[in-house]
């Protein structure tokens, strides 16, 4: 612990904003009590490294890729998301041209659609014969995780097309279509 930066209930705060986890999950996910969290990030416990809470907070934290840093120079401590996916640049909420699935997202620092057509998607989903688009819009809910993981493998395969779009086909999901 003593080359871990300290950490400060602003960070704790930040670090939750990240999950978008509430006080009462960042609790159940450190086996403390909900006032613990609490008082943490009011500032209303005494020496935070004496306490045990903080270092299960922080645990909690970690272990969903949050990443706190240290103070440097004019800049004073901070966090940062542990890069695991792409993140999700808007929601598709709608089927693009020739009816295929479109999802903007940002992979280390770089701007991408990922392209699923809809026989991939048919395939993904198990259909026997076009489905509303409603349903579509599911399997990506459904299947999120692994679209994006087969994203991240892509982009950093060098498989970006001029057009800024990464195309997805079966081969990207080995045992699931």
């Amino acid at each position: 612990m003593a080359d871990e930066p300290p950490i400060t209930p602003s960070q704790i705060r930040a670090g939750r904003a990240l999950v978008d986890w509430s006080q009462e999950q960042l609790a159940a996910a450190a086996n403390v009590s909900l006032s613990t969290v609490r008082d943490y990030e009011k500032e209303r416990r005494g020496d935070v490294l004496v306490v045990g809470g903080l270092k299960a907070i922080r645990q909690a934290l970690e272990g969903v890729n949050v990443h706190f840093l240290r103070s440097e120079g004019d800049f004073g401590p901070g966090v940062r998301l542990r890069a695991v996916t792409p993140n999700v640049l808007r929601w598709p909420i709608k089927l693009g041209r020739f009816e295929s699935l479109l999802i903007p997202i940002e992979w280390r620092g770089q701007e991408v659609e990922v392209f699923l057509s809809q026989e991939l998607l048919d395939d993904l989903g198990r259909f026997q014969k076009t489905q509303p688009e409603g349903a579509y819009l599911r399997l990506f809910e459904e299947y999120r995780p692994a679209i994006l993981i087969a994203a991240a493998a892509a982009i950093d395969a060098g498989r970006v097309g001029k057009d800024k779009r990464v195309h997805l086909s079966h081969d990207d999901f080995p045992g699931k279509v």
